[in-house]
């Protein structure tokens, strides 16, 4: 119960400082994978801990890339960028979820998508793209869905999900209104 609910409350101080658009998220966003791995682990959930292993890894890059000056304004992804992220969202998910189909998850297409856009929705955060919070904003809705009709409800997690459903409407707003003021 302790790992569930720090990884929550990690989890909420990371989206509030992403919101805002502090290089400091990333420690909460790495905190917050290491509370998810030793959950993971001590449940057995082996994929998710492969899964956090690679969001831990994209946290330390986001960290660093965000110092760079380069990658340090937010911007919208192209047309073509669109397309390709579309693509490996849709084709991702298939491939995931055919490997999941021949496991014991009780959601393996929902738990394809979910897994697949989510590490689509990191890797744009860490580029800073705009794009990434309607990615996000989709990614919870499922999110909190899948913690939902669970055999075992991950309430929290159900939670944290819808919070952060909100928070990514905000995000959005907020990115933008950054991205005009040229910061």
């Amino acid at each position: 119960m302790f790992l569930e609910e720090g990884a929550t409350i990690l989890g909420l101080i990371q989206g509030v400082l992403v919101m805002l658009n502090k290089r400091s998220n990333w420690i909460f966003y790495i905190l917050q994978m290491l509370f998810l791995i030793a959950f993971s682990l001590i449940n057995h959930l082996y994929g998710d801990v492969v899964n956090n292993s690679i969001y831990l890894v994209m946290g330390v890059i986001g960290f660093i890339l965000w110092n760079r000056s380069k990658e340090s304004k937010i911007t919208t992804c192209s047309l073509k960028e669109r397309i390709i992220y579309l693509v490996v969202m849709l084709f991702g998910t298939i491939g995931v979820s055919l490997i999941l189909k021949n496991t014991d998850d009780p959601l393996p297409l929902l738990d394809a998508f979910t897994t697949v856009s989510s590490l689509i929705a990191t890797y744009y955060m860490m580029k800073k793209k705009l794009d990434t919070w309607v990615i996000w904003f989709f990614n919870d809705i499922f999110y909190a869905i899948e913690y939902f009709i669970l055999p075992d409800q991950a309430l929290y997690l159900f939670a944290l999900n819808v919070i952060w459903t909100l928070m990514a409407v905000g995000s959005f707003y907020n990115w933008k209104k950054i991205m005009k003021e040229g910061k």
